[in-house]
């Protein structure tokens, strides 16, 4: 013990030995450290509490009940959320939209109003509505049919070989007597009439199979290239499954079509989906249920034509007339039959209950 405290006192004496007051000097020094100390706890504390702040990480807070924090916590999510919702397209879950009476983003719908720079006799017999149709749903018949109605003449008339195409409704060469635009704002719906050309579910899915990816032909079509790899992406990395190619371009049998597609819909992606294949309760009834729309028919309906006539023309037309006067003409008609087997058949049921659920009682009508 006498040694170390001669250690220490010599140490003093070496630390002090050049300052006039020997004893102040100690007394200073010793000042200087607990201050010097002081001001290194100080600013530790200060670090604890502020540098958390600067990376918005939850801080130690004793005073905060449980319930505060979690009342922060919510939000601080409500705003991430309704931040990135400016910028990105609503999620659907279970076939619903999460969307209010403005959608971020545009419906699949159009809203259709008079020329307002055109004036004609034609164009004094229209209305504002609402028109919609999915893709292999008879949507060319539909469009040549209201190009019929609001231009006054045929659209095969133009003669045209390429573009414009009829399902091209913003080119004005072509609808010179209306204006449309992709409906996003709901809140006037009920104040148009409206009209939904529908198909059903599983005859839908088989046919854009024909007609976009099937290996059931010796020659490319379009869809190949572009739809096959979009599918095979939808289903994901774990998906075994991968495209023909002995034909020189990809494609996808049925049966292998219908496991690409029961996969996307498994992992609830099946919003992410091509027009062709997306479902129909995430088409044109995305923001608005069938029952809402004035009209919803599929191309058969013996009443289609004259229900899309009254739907964008003042003139009436009598509804309870079912001839050939009122049919829509099928400008696409496949007779071509395929066979399911029994695992294809219960994917088909799986993946379009929701539709069916939907538009059973319209299908059933026409």
């Amino acid at each position: 013990m006498g040694a170390l405290r001669r250690r220490l006192v010599g140490d003093n004496i070496s630390v002090t030995a050049n300052t006039t007051a020997p004893i102040l000097g100690g007394r200073r020094s010793s000042a200087s450290t607990i201050s010097k100390l002081a001001l290194l706890a100080i600013g530790t504390l200060v670090m604890i509490v502020a540098v958390p702040m600067l990376y918005n990480m939850p801080t130690p807070d004793l005073q905060t009940s449980s319930a505060q924090k979690q009342k922060n916590d919510v939000t601080v999510k409500k705003d991430t959320n309704d931040a990135s919702s400016e910028y990105e397209s609503p999620k659907r879950n279970g076939g619903e939209a999460k969307t209010n009476q403005k959608a971020s983003e545009p419906s699949i719908a159009w809203e259709v109003v008079p020329a307002a720079d055109h004036v004609d006799a034609t164009v004094a017999e229209l209305k504002p509505a609402t028109l919609c149709t999915c893709a292999k749903c008879g949507s060319t018949s539909l469009w040549e049919e209201l190009f019929a109605i609001v231009e006054g003449k045929s659209f095969k008339s133009m003669n045209y070989t390429g573009p414009p195409w009829i399902h091209d409704l913003l080119n004005k060469k072509l609808w010179t007597n209306i204006e449309a635009k992709r409906r996003t704002d709901w809140s006037n719906f009920k104040d148009q009439d409206s009209f939904a050309l529908i198909r059903d579910p599983k005859e839908r899915i088989v046919s854009a199979w024909k007609s976009k990816v099937t290996c059931d032909t010796d020659e490319e079509i379009l869809g190949h290239r572009m739809f096959v790899p979009h599918l095979l992406k939808l289903a994901g990395p774990s998906n075994s499954m991968t495209a023909r190619t002995d034909k020189g371009f990809p494609c996808l049998d049925l049966s292998e079509y219908l496991a690409v597609l029961s996969q996307i819909h498994g992992q609830g992606r099946e919003g992410l989906l091509n027009s062709h294949f997306l479902p129909q309760h995430l088409g044109c009834f995305k923001d608005v249920p069938p029952s809402m729309w004035t009209v919803v028919t599929t191309i058969s309906g013996p009443n289609a034509l004259c229900s899309l006539k009254s739907v964008v023309s003042k003139s009436t037309n009598n509804m309870s007339n079912m001839d050939d006067g009122c049919q829509m003409i099928k400008t696409h008609n496949y007779t071509r039959s395929v066979d399911l087997s029994r695992a294809d058949e219960v994917i088909l049921d799986r993946i379009t209950s929701k539709e069916y659920e939907m538009l059973g009682q319209y299908l059933n009508n026409a």
